[in-house]
C-alpha cells in the first residue's frame, strides 16, 4: 500500500459568503451551502461564481444564530429519476430540524421550501436516543447505494461521533416511515488529540468504496455554542461497504491538514466533495467556516488513500 500524499492545489477566500458548511460537486458545478447564509452559491471548479439561489429573505448578510436553520450538510440524491441537492439542518434546536430539496438541473425553479425530514420526526429521534445518541448535531451526509448516511457530531461533554444509516426511499413514503430501519454506529478515530475531534462532513466514493470524513477540533461542550478552533483533519475508511454492519466503524487513517500546508492552520473544515477519481488520485474540494462571516475554499489532490485491489 502506497503512503498517502495530500497536496494543496489552491485556496480561495470568499469574503462575501458566510459560514461555508457544505460543498457538493455535480456535472461541472460546485454547490456551496452556508449554515447562516441567505443564498446557495453555485461555482465552477476554479471557484468562479456561476449563479446563486436565494434560500432565505433575512435582511442582513448572516441569519441570526437563534433563527437560522443551521444547514450543516448536503448530498446529491435521486428523486423521481432526477438529481436533487438534499440540504440538511443540524437538528440542534427545533428550528434546525429542517431540510431543503433543490433540483440541480433546474436551479432557477424558485424558492425551495423548508420541510421536516423523516429522520427529524419524533419517533425517529427517539430511536436514535435509544441507540446511543444523547444530543443531535447532524454535520455530515452522504449516499451509499440506497442508504442515506448521516454523521452526528459529538462534543467535549459527549465525546462520541456516530453514523446514522437509513434508507433514503423513506423520504418519498411518509406513511411508511415507521417501518424503515435505522442503524447507529459509533465512529472511532486512530489518533487521540487533546481536544475532542468531531466529524464535520462525509463523502462516499463508490468507485473506490471509500468513505471520506472531515473532522475538526472545537472547544465546545454542546451542540449549540461555537468554540475556539484548532486543527482540522481528513480521514477515511477503505472497503467501507463491508464494515457498515460492524458494532463500531474505525477510520483507517486521519491526517492533520495543517501538516499538509500552513494555509489550513486554524481553518475549521466543514465540508468536502470529490470532483474526480483518476487511478489512485482524488480531486477533492473543501470549505471552511471560521465564524467570522467569510468562507474559504481549498482544492486538494489526495493519492494513496485507497487500498490496492
Amino acid at each position: 500500500m502506497s503512503k498517502p500524499v495530500i497536496r494543496l492545489v489552491r485556496s480561495h477566500l470568499l469574503k462575501d459568503f458566510p459560514s461555508g458548511s457544505s460543498i457538493n460537486y455535480y456535472d461541472g458545478k460546485l454547490y456551496l451551502v452556508g449554515d447562516d447564509a441567505n443564498n446557495l452559491l453555485i461555482l465552477d471548479n476554479t471557484y468562479k461564481q456561476i449563479d446563486m439561489i436565494r434560500l432565505f429573505n433575512y435582511p442582513d448578510k448572516r441569519i441570526p444564530k437563534a433563527e437560522k436553520a443551521d444547514l450543516e450538510s448536503a448530498t446529491i440524491i435521486t428523486l423521481n429519476n432526477k438529481p436533487h441537492l438534499f440540504i440538511i439542518g443540524s437538528a440542534s434546536t427545533e428550528k434546525r430540524k429542517k431540510a431543503l430539496l433543490i433540483p440541480v438541473q433546474n436551479e432557477k425553479a424558485g424558492y425551495a421550501n423548508l420541510f421536516n425530514p423523516f429522520f427529524y420526526q419524533e419517533a425517529f429521534l427517539k430511536q436514535l436516543q435509544v441507540k446511543g445518541i444523547p444530543e443531535m448535531n447532524i454535520e455530515g451526509a452522504t449516499m451509499m447505494g440506497d442508504n442515506l448516511v448521516l454523521s452526528n457530531r459529538g462534543n467535549n461533554a459527549k465525546p462520541i461521533n456516530h453514523l446514522v444509516i437509513t434508507p433514503i426511499k423513506a423520504i418519498q413514503a411518509p406513511a411508511q416511515q415507521k417501518d424503515f430501519s435505522v442503524s447507529v454506529i459509533p465512529l472511532t478515530l486512530p489518533v487521540r488529540s487533546k481536544a475532542f475531534t468531531g466529524v464535520s462532513e462525509l463523502c462516499y466514493v463508490a468507485s473506490k468504496d471509500i468513505l471520506l470524513v472531515t473532522l475538526s477540533e472545537e472547544a465546545t461542550d454542546n451542540a449549540y455554542d461555537d468554540g475556539a478552533i484548532s486543527d482540522s483533519y481528513l480521514g477515511w475508511v477503505n472497503n467501507v461497504s463491508k464494515k457498515m454492519n460492524h458494532a463500531t466503524l474505525a477510520l483507517d487513517e486521519m491526517i492533520n491538514l495543517s501538516t499538509v500546508d500552513k494555509a489550513f492552520t486554524q481553518q475549521k473544515i466543514e465540508g468536502l466533495c470529490v470532483e474526480s477519481v483518476k487511478d489512485a488520485a482524488l480531486d477533492i474540494h473543501l470549505v471552511s467556516d471560521n465564524d467570522n462571516g467569510e468562507s474559504k475554499l481549498f482544492h486538494i489532490k489526495a493519492e494513496g488513500l485507497t487500498l490496492k485491489a
